[in-house]
């Protein structure tokens, strides 16, 4: 039901339509509360939460990055806003039970283990599918 989101290394070197050679890397450069909180300053005092949080990411070895974000948030929140709204999008959500500063990092970097191309846009591009990219309305 679920899509798989992780890849074994081996799995993770084969896959992916750019060789090794040529293809660029994302790299997490920051991630920090919406407002510029640290990760740790989040800590819910109950259960029931959702943060808004912000990465900074770029290519790997580059200088520069752009602004994601996404929401944390608890199967409790979920369940009180279905109290609300019988029907909403889950889009740029990620679930946890608990609030641990450390495991979410941790999934980010995994996420972006997988975000490779060519070029930035084509990076921005996949990352865009799970983080909100500060760029994504932006038309030239």
């Amino acid at each position: 039901m679920f899509r798989r989101i992780f890849q074994t290394e081996s799995e993770e070197t084969s896959a992916g339509p750019h060789s090794e050679s040529d293809a660029k890397h994302a790299e997490l450069k920051t991630l920090f509360g919406n407002s510029g909180e640290l990760l740790e300053e989040l800590q819910p005092i109950g259960g029931c939460f959702c943060h808004t949080l912000r990465a900074e990411i770029g290519v790997r070895g580059e200088n520069g990055a752009d602004a994601f974000e996404f929401d944390v948030c608890s199967p409790e929140f979920l369940e009180n806003e279905t109290e609300s709204y019988p029907v909403f999008s889950g889009q740029n959500l990620i679930i946890t039970r608990r609030f641990n500063a450390e495991q979410i990092e941790e999934f980010v970097r995994k996420r972006l283990r997988h975000a490779t191309g060519k070029d930035w846009n084509e990076i921005a591009g996949k990352i865009n599918n799970w983080a909100r990219w500060e760029f994504e309305d932006y038309r030239h």
